[in-house]
């Protein structure tokens, strides 16, 4: 979502790698209506069967029968990826359907899954880290402490790729790739790297003009495909200006929900692992957020303050400020669903964001991949 977001790991790290695709991915076909989480995670809980899924509560059950634990290649030189982040699943769709991926794709690390493969002739790291600053802090911090010359994979570049909210020449479905990102409403500001900013400036990309049906309850049928809305206008691109990162959860993650959909849920549908049983940081984060993170949220929804900047969302600096604490590259990328130039004339965020949120993903993912194909690399 443009404007709120965040997650929570757990004590002890336990890494998998498990078994996945060489193609590109098509999305998976599971039916899931959020109105029966409550059943499902019963279920999940009580099952005999429970301790045989991998991913119930985000850990492998038993690393001898499902994956394989990674060895390091120790002497070898580590391969350099790009992380590539998005914080929903609809963003996260979007990317990893222009992805592909490894024989050997899925890398779990303290529950949060990782995704390896190739966009653009580049080699990538896939992520989802959960709606909010904290959640985007947690995982980019996962990734940093697991990806090192000591597992056979360091991260030569950070791209945060996903949804915005826009204002001035953003409007909906313009993509912007902001040349510096503040999260303390410009107190202070963060300059993304320079070498990637100067490829984003050379690129010439198609958008989509047509905001699709999508798939509200993460479907992910042939129907999410239908068009929905012409924009009749040619998105742009915009590269420099501002972007501002914030939520409204007090410092608490935001619960990723089982059966949530594409918004709300704690997995793309389209991710290789994928399972309806999986629940994310429900439980860790659940608890927390309704006593310190609700009220707040709820009240920031309903009055969300727009800065004068091409990009607001709830993630990018968050990500950034431990890439650069890392000292690695970092660039956001982010499609606007909301924003100036509704054909619909909607009263505004959150109305906007629900019909086009499809499009702004979509549209950031053709820049992410055109990026890369450009970009020479860290």
């Amino acid at each position: 979502m443009p404007h709120a977001r965040e997650a929570s790991s757990t004590d002890t790290r336990e890494t998998v790698i498990c078994g996945g695709h060489a193609s590109r991915l098509e999305p998976a076909h599971v039916v899931g209506v959020v109105s029966r989480l409550v059943p499902v995670v019963v279920n999940a809980i009580l099952s005999p069967f429970g301790s045989a899924v991998r991913s119930l509560t985000g850990t492998p059950a038993d690393t001898q029968t499902t994956c394989q634990t990674r060895i390091a290649d120790t002497g070898v030189e580590a391969e350099q990826r790009t992380l590539i982040l998005s914080a929903f699943p609809a963003e996260a769709d979007a990317i990893l359907g222009r992805a592909t991926l490894d024989p050997n794709p899925c890398v779990v690390v303290d529950g949060r899954h990782f995704y390896l493969g190739t966009i653009g002739g580049k080699k990538v790291i896939v992520t989802m880290t959960g709606i909010g600053m904290v959640n985007a802090t947690n995982t980019t911090e996962t990734a940093f402490a697991y990806f090192t010359p000591e597992s056979g994979i360091s991260i030569n570049a950070v791209v945060f790729a996903g949804v915005a909210g826009g204002s001035g020449r953003t409007d909906i479905g313009s993509v912007a790739v902001p040349a510096r990102w503040t999260s303390d409403d410009g107190t202070t500001w963060h300059p993304v790297d320079p070498g990637m900013l100067a490829t984003a400036n050379t690129l010439t990309v198609d958008l989509d003009s047509t905001a699709r049906l999508e798939d509200p309850l993460c479907l992910c049928s042939p129907l999410a495909r239908l068009p929905l809305i012409d924009l009749k206008r040619e998105p742009q691109l915009f590269v420099g200006g501002d972007g501002s990162s914030d939520d409204n959860n007090n410092g608490v993650a935001f619960p990723a929900i089982p059966l949530g959909g594409d918004i709300f849920g704690p997995q793309p549908c389209a991710a290789p692992d994928y399972s309806p049983l999986f629940t994310g940081n429900f439980f860790q984060a659940l608890v927390p957020f309704l006593a310190r993170g609700l009220l707040s949220n709820l009240t920031g929804l309903s009055s969300p303050v727009i800065p004068p900047v091409d990009a607001v969302d709830q993630e990018t600096a968050a990500a950034q400020q431990v890439a650069d604490a890392y000292g690695i590259p970092f660039l956001g990328i982010r499609g606007m669903s909301d924003g100036p130039g509704d054909p619909l004339n909607l009263p505004g965020y959150p109305f906007t964001f629900f019909v086009y949120k499809q499009v702004a993903a979509d549209n950031a993912a053709i820049v992410t991949e055109a990026f890369l194909q450009g970009w020479d690399g860290a």
